[in-house]
């Protein structure tokens, strides 16, 4: 793939080309260390260091051309342009190099603070009973052409670059739509700025991220911009739509002055798209509900109350979408819990191991609330709370640990560069009396065999927080991670095979 510099740079908003690139452009990039011959280097701001600090060492790599917010040295042959805003000019020049692929197949963003990931995919595979290809870019998974990609990294919304490349792939390889999970970071720092979405699916809005937004506002209005992106995207046959949680206060209230049409769903609250739980067998939830497109009812293999909002998201949008549900609500009882989600570790243990990836207050909350209601013994859960991350909610953490179990074990989540003994003791600041007895393990894997070695018959333990994560973080290295077969090979220390 190439493009020349100045096609890329012409009509862009504020931008000043300064010179020409004696050569095409290959590649775009907005960090040094992945810089190959031929690439235009974006400068920006990022949240620890300053891309215009690693313009020689992204011309030592071979860059092209140099887009940045002041005026940098480049020696001649070096394409070179000034933009007002290098996040904002990095995500359109992503786009306008791979072709704008937002623009040739319907695109779904999914942001929330929980289910974001589970409603993506359920949508993605809904739509798969009417489309011979959907694209998926997710927490857990990519998807382009009807075949699984590598998955690199833990951001659950890469940058624009890697989002731009993998739209293009997707339609490269026949996919008609694609499914984007959108973090609030994502939105926050324009890493999907000008993508032109038509679905916008917000399924909550709870307490996380503040150490980036710093307040809940600043967070909804994160949020927020995804209907945003939705409105200023080009008119076309798909149309434009935005579907809203009618049960959560802050999502229902987005639809004030929301400039595309409105879609809700809810289990309590009047909604378009209504649903209940209608059963429970031994291979999950049936969840059914009423529509514009008439009745619907869903036999599933998902555990976890909160997945009736999350399959009532994925209907709602499936509808805006085809128009019809039969056969997409008929295929979810093929659909495969997601990896981490409420997950299951038997291996012949009298007690019941669940992983799932809780790490909000609100999550942990359901989460243990859910498993109370199937237990017969004691609730033990082993969880933590993130490094460098939003310190505010960790003793809302602990307390939703004191209220929904008989014992809570504080570990590592991911400490990255703060010590560990500092977060366990936020988390158990909120500890409530005459709720859960604390116990203080920072190395997980001992953690988890602690809780193995307390439970009893009729008991259920809760690994929560890490889910499908495959690495734990810390300030100096980052150390592979599997939550389920760390609980395989506890449980495997006290005797118990695969059951």
């Amino acid at each position: 793939m190439e493009a020349a510099f100045e096609s890329l740079i012409v009509d862009l908003p504020g931008a000043e080309l300064l010179r020409s690139a004696s050569a095409p452009i290959r590649d775009i990039a907005h960090d040094s260390r992945n810089v190959k011959r031929g690439s235009c280097f974006v400068c920006r701001r990022g949240l620890r260091v300053d891309g215009h600090d690693y313009v020689t060492a992204a011309l030592a790599a071979g860059a092209a051309a140099v887009v940045a917010e002041r005026r940098v040295h480049a020696p001649p042959g070096v394409g070179l342009a000034i933009v007002p805003d290098g996040r904002l000019a990095l995500a359109s020049l992503a786009r306008r190099f791979w072709g704008e692929p937002d623009r040739r197949l319907g695109l779904v963003g999914v942001t929330g603070t929980d289910g974001k990931t589970s409603t993506s995919r359920l949508i993605a595979w809904m739509l798969g009973a009417y489309l011979p290809g959907v694209g998926e870019l997710t927490t857990v998974n990519t998807r382009a052409g009807g075949a699984d990609l590598e998955k690199t990294g833990r951001l659950t919304t890469p940058e624009a670059p890697t989002v731009a490349r993998l739209l293009a792939r997707m339609v490269q390889g026949g996919d008609a739509w694609a499914v984007v999970e959108v973090a609030s970071h994502a939105l926050e720092l324009a890493r999907v700025d000008g993508f032109a979405f038509d679905r916008a699916v917000i399924t909550n809005v709870t307490h996380e991220h503040l150490d980036l937004h710093g307040t809940l506002q600043a967070y909804r209005a994160a949020k927020r911009r995804l209907l945003e992106l939705v409105e200023r995207s080009p008119d076309d046959a798909r149309g434009k739509a935005a579907v809203l949680n009618a049960d959560d206060p802050v999502t229902a209230g987005f639809a004030d002055g929301c400039p595309v049409d409105v879609l809700t769903f809810g289990e309590t609250n009047p909604a378009d798209i209504s649903a209940h739980c209608a059963g429970v067998t031994p291979d999950g939830l049936v969840i059914a509900g009423d529509s514009p497109w008439g009745s619907w009812e869903a036999s599933t293999q998902l555990r976890g109350r909160w997945n009736v909002a999350n399959v009532a998201a994925a209907v709602a949008c499936l509808g805006s979408i085809m128009g019809d549900l039969s056969a997409g609500v008929e295929r979810l009882a093929s659909f495969a819990p997601v990896k981490g989600r409420m997950e299951t570790v038997a291996a012949g243990q009298p007690f019941h191991v669940i992983v799932d990836f809780a790490h909000t207050p609100a999550a942990l909350a359901a989460c243990l609330a859910e498993v109370r209601a199937d237990t017969r013994g004691r609730v033990l859960a082993v969880f933590g709370s993130a490094g460098d991350q939003d310190e505010e909610k960790r003793p809302m953490l602990g307390r939703a640990a004191a209220e929904g179990a008989d014992v809570a074990i504080v570990t590592n989540e991911d400490p990255r560069r703060e010590r560990p003994e500092d977060i366990a003791r936020d988390v158990i600041a909120g500890r409530t009396r005459g709720g859960a007895r604390f116990e203080t393990m920072h190395d997980r894997r001992a953690a988890i065999a602690r809780a193995f070695e307390l439970a009893r018959a009729g008991d259920t333990v809760v690994l929560a927080g890490k889910g499908h994560e495959q690495s734990i973080q810390f300030a100096d290295r980052e150390e592979p991670w599997d939550e389920a077969g760390a609980a395989r090979a506890a449980l495997a220390d006290l005797g118990y095979g695969e059951g």
